[in-house]
């Protein structure tokens, strides 16, 4: 028997771009426990601090406030 079920919100990786109703959250870098992030209120702006946090505390954070996937990250070609 098959369920509906909603996909979940893709994996975090680097280089994402997610928008929240008043900024956006763009993913510098990524570790094993740790993300490294900015978060501009509005896109091109610049002098926007880098912020650290562990992964958990970001995807949650990115889940209470409704965020979307602006923008995948560019895959490499080898």
């Amino acid at each position: 028997m098959k369920t509906n079920r909603k996909h979940g919100a893709p994996p975090l990786a680097k280089g994402q771009l997610w928008r929240t109703e008043t900024a956006y959250v763009q993913i510098v870098e990524m570790g094993k426990r740790l993300i490294h992030y900015k978060m501009p209120r509005e896109l091109g702006q610049r002098a926007v601090k880098t912020h650290t946090v562990g992964i958990e505390s970001l995807a949650s954070y990115l889940k209470t406030h409704r965020a979307r996937l602006v923008e995948e990250p560019a895959v490499a070609k080898a």
